[in-house]
């Protein structure tokens, strides 16, 4: 997803996201608690476990080779230090998927901790309405040292919010993921409109301050050839049949059929927004002067990169941090960040943000776990500062620094090629969504540091701007209980595809405004108002767990 881009390309260049890895049997240990951060005793009896995931797919960072790597030793350490022994068993990526499905459903020789993140929601809790999971309250309540309540309810406390099941409980753990920047607030990071800041500087243009200047710098990169190809043929790339581009925002609108409000805590639909028949006149308006290419509508992502490629693009939504379209331009480019422009006197523009913190992934123990406390130990060791700062970044001075300002930043910024050659991988590379968690304490500071002034000066305007909406409206709502999913998915099926199909035609022209009430008439019939109070009661539970 679009989304995940930003997260896993932008944070650092040169190092991308893998993994790789599982587990096997059961034991006892003394049930002595180890103080929470930590665990170190020579006493302790050693428990095994058996632990299920899929392979990592990096070509050069890879599980197998894990023993040359500083950054698992000391990870390996604090395992044996805890008194665990862990059996790995790894099922290849591609093969993963059906590999869980069928062992989870058999429910026979299943494996203590299991990585069952390809499972969707409602496969999970029924799994756990058949005692193929343990529910992890009163196992966490009983065994841990500390460590998980001090992530889930401290540092990540949207977590147990996202993680806790229609009936209270909580079936599995999560990889944890949260930016700061200056070491306390929280930073997400924006989508938005993306312009050609070459072509600015070249044409002596300035920067559009308002949605209307946007429309005519778009024309004057037509009519004055900016690509210097000799044809007008400079356009805006943009998906008109979603809410999710950032031209939405300036008219006010959510990023989807139903959007998350996070300030007010309230459920919205673009749909019924102020500025929903302003933007559609404004899409009218850039299609009609020829800078929407509406070639583009519903294409593929290889088409509207080879617009990219051949220097076509003048604009597009994208991150603002986003470090990887100007390479793929031929002849090279640079995109300027815009902030949310003013369209609609009476309506302040917004704008899109990726939340600053992130749940993801599922880790669940077994019925077949003969030593419940061993598993929670194993999450407990997880669910440490310590293991942390080796999962996300690495080892001090050998694969990060402290900067002046207090800040880490990485030290190796090379090709995952050269950091298996190096042995300088981070955890998360070499082990990170298999059957280890991630837990991971980033900072903006990194991400800015490498980025051009201009955008960096972007991001840190967008931390304080309001109002906003987010891009990920899924995190804000808490997991729905069976007949609220089967009510979402039903209405979902064709209400998309209706809000899809009339909002392109209505950018295109094809469809008249003046027909709007039939069209509204004909959402609330499709349940809209239905899926608007639904996910309101998933808003509302969400906020009410502590």
């Amino acid at each position: 997803m679009k989304q995940w881009k930003r997260t896993w390309m932008s944070a650092m260049a040169a190092v991308l996201v893998i993994g790789a890895i599982t587990a096997c049997s059961s034991g006892s240990d003394g049930g002595k608690k180890e103080e929470a951060g930590g665990t170190s005793s020579t006493d302790t009896k050693v428990s095994k476990l058996k632990l299920l995931g899929p392979q990592g797919s990096n070509k050069y960072i890879r599980f197998d080779d894990r023993d040359k790597y500083p950054v698992w030793k000391e990870v390996d350490k604090m395992f044996t230090d805890a008194g665990l022994q862990l059996d790995y068993e790894l099922v290849p990526a591609e093969q993963y998927k059906v590999t869980v499905q069928t062992r989870m459903a058999s429910g026979s020789a299943l494996p203590d901790i299991v990585n069952i993140s390809n499972l969707d929601n409602t496969t999970v809790l029924n799994l756990a309405k058949q005692g193929v999971l343990l529910d992890l309250n009163p196992l966490i309540e009983k065994y841990s040292n500390g460590n998980i309540k001090k992530m889930y309810t401290e540092e990540f406390p949207y977590a147990k919010k996202s993680t806790t099941s229609p009936d209270g409980k909580m079936y599995w753990f999560s990889d944890l993921h949260k930016k700061t920047y200056q070491g306390k607030t929280p930073a997400p990071v924006s989508l938005t409109m993306l312009l050609r800041k070459d072509w600015l500087d070249n044409l002596n243009l300035p920067v559009p301050t308002t949605a209307a200047e946007y429309l005519q710098t778009l024309k004057t990169f037509r009519e004055k050839d900016a690509n210097g190809d000799g044809k007008q043929n400079e356009v805006l790339v943009y998906d008109p049949s979603a809410f999710s581009g950032a031209i939405a925002q300036w008219f006010g609108l959510g990023t989807d059929i139903t959007a998350v409000d996070v300030e007010n805590k309230k459920v919205v639909s673009p749909w019924y927004q102020d500025g929903i028949k302003d933007y559609f006149r404004y899409l009218q308006q850039l299609v009609k002067e020829g800078v929407l290419d509406t070639s583009l509508i519903g294409a593929t992502g290889e088409q509207k990169q080879q617009k990219m490629t051949e220097n076509q693009v003048a604009s597009l939504s994208d991150y603002n941090l986003e470090s990887y379209q100007e390479p793929t331009i031929n002849g090279g480019g640079e995109f300027l960040p815009l902030m949310p422009l003013k369209a609609v006197d009476n309506i302040t523009p917004a704008a899109q943000l990726e939340p600053p913190f992130l749940v993801w992934q599922k880790y669940a123990i077994t019925k077949d776990c003969k030593d419940v406390e061993a598993a929670i130990k194993f999450f407990d060791t997880v669910y440490s500062d310590k293991y942390a700062d080796l999962l996300y970044w690495g080892i001090e001075g050998q694969m990060y620094k402290v900067d002046s300002n207090g800040a880490k930043v990485y030290i190796n910024n090379v090709s995952e090629e050269e950091l298996a050659k190096m042995g300088q991988a981070t955890g998360r590379q070499l082990f990170g969504d298999t059957v280890f968690p991630r837990v991971q304490f980033a900072n903006l500071e990194f991400e800015l540091s490498g980025a051009p002034k201009y955008k960096a000066d972007n991001e840190v305007n967008i931390l304080s701007y309001k109002p906003y909406f987010v891009n990920m409206n899924d995190n804000y709502l808490a997991i729905p209980d069976d007949q609220q999913l089967e009510k979402k998915t039903k209405i979902l099926t064709n209400l998309t595809t209706y809000s899809q199909e009339l909002a392109t035609k209505l950018a295109l022209g094809q469809k008249s405004l003046d027909n709007w009430d039939q069209y509204i008439s004909e959402l609330k019939k499709l349940g809209l108002d239905d899926l608007i109070a639904i996910n309101q009661q998933l808003l509302d539970r969400y906020d009410s767990i502590q």
